[in-house]
């Protein structure tokens, strides 16, 4: 006869199994993840440092604000009219990779749509008060395999999880030249972007891609497809695949680097594809990326603190710097 004892055991008796507690614990693993300054622990530091100079701006946030509500709305409506909605049943490969990306970085599903289109890109339109939203384009979806599309995908909801998206949207109107468009919102903003705000935009701007190749490379199941995506965007995503020498690719940086023609980067929202494989590799050695995915690292990996890391990085995405010599 089986004892009384064992047939009446719980295993979870002792274990708080109620909502609160689920909360509770999900609040203490994600409270490990943020930094000092409660932003997640993987972001780039000169991406933090530059958002507080922009906040510092005055005006910039509250114009930004306004405009990204407006333009968030009005292209949510044109989405729904001329691309596809992603969904269980639409694009459903699509739809795993977001829902696991979300999964992953602890942040709500956003809407995706895929837009036909041969230009090779994706964005991501989200403020406080708009429901998130990623934009995959056709030719994108075509190129690229479902690992790099995880990594782009994971980049994207990076700018959702960082809080990036007022003046994210201020550097794509930047970039897309609907500056003198927006500026019908205020007639201060030509005036305030063009008196130093916006260079200053745009190297947050190249800082935060660098925060949120960290985020696509957290969510990647190959740290590899990281680089190969970002080197699909250098040489254009042929359809003839082409294996890509990475050693090669940072020598050619370190050519480019020691030039005047570097500072033409200036201009540009995004840094070079070059820059941003330099920086993920940087990454692929830091501490942090595996405190996300321990299930990533690969024995004999050298192993750096994120403040290292990040001073690494700088090496390569700020401009006024001379660049690593190893």
């Amino acid at each position: 006869m089986m004892d009384q004892t064992l047939t009446n055991f719980n295993p979870t008796s002792s274990i708080d199994i109620s909502f609160n507690a689920y909360v509770e614990r999900r609040r203490q693993i994600e409270s490990k993840m943020l930094d000092g300054h409660n932003i997640p622990n993987y972001a780039y530091a000169m991406d933090y440092e530059l958002r507080k100079k922009l906040d510092a701006i005055p005006g910039l946030y509250k114009i930004g604000r306004k405009i990204c509500g407006t333009v968030a709305a009005r292209e949510t409506q044109r989405l729904m009219m001329s691309a596809t909605k992603v969904g269980p049943t639409q694009f459903p490969d699509v739809y795993e990779i977001v829902k696991d990306c979300a999964r992953i970085l602890g942040i709500g599903i956003p809407n995706v749509f895929i837009y036909g289109s041969t230009e090779i890109n994706a964005f991501t339109y989200a403020y406080d008060d708009i429901e998130p939203m990623i934009v995959i384009y056709s030719a994108m979806y075509e190129r690229f395999t479902l690992g790099e599309l995880r990594c782009i995908i994971g980049h994207e909801c990076g700018h959702i999880h960082n809080m990036h998206g007022v003046y994210d949207m201020l550097g794509t109107l930047l970039i897309n030249g609907g500056l003198t468009a927006a500026s019908q919102f205020n007639v201060d903003l030509t005036q305030l972007l063009f008196t130093g705000a916006s260079y200053a935009l745009k190297a947050w701007s190249r800082a935060g891609e660098v925060t949120c190749d960290r985020a696509g490379m957290i969510c990647a199941e190959n740290i590899e497809d990281a680089y190969s995506a970002e080197a699909k965007l250098l040489y254009g995503a042929t359809f003839k695949e082409q294996k890509i020498d990475y050693q090669a690719l940072r020598e050619q940086l370190k050519s480019q680097m020691g030039t005047m023609i570097k500072y033409e980067e200036l201009e540009r929202s995004h840094p070079t594809a070059v820059r941003r494989i330099a920086a993920e590799m940087e990454f692929a050695e830091c501490e942090v990326l595996y405190q996300w995915r321990p299930e990533l690292k690969k024995p004999g990996i050298i192993m750096r603190s994120k403040k290292e890391t990040d001073e690494r990085c700088r090496a390569f995405i700020d401009l006024t710097k001379k660049g690593l010599e190893e």
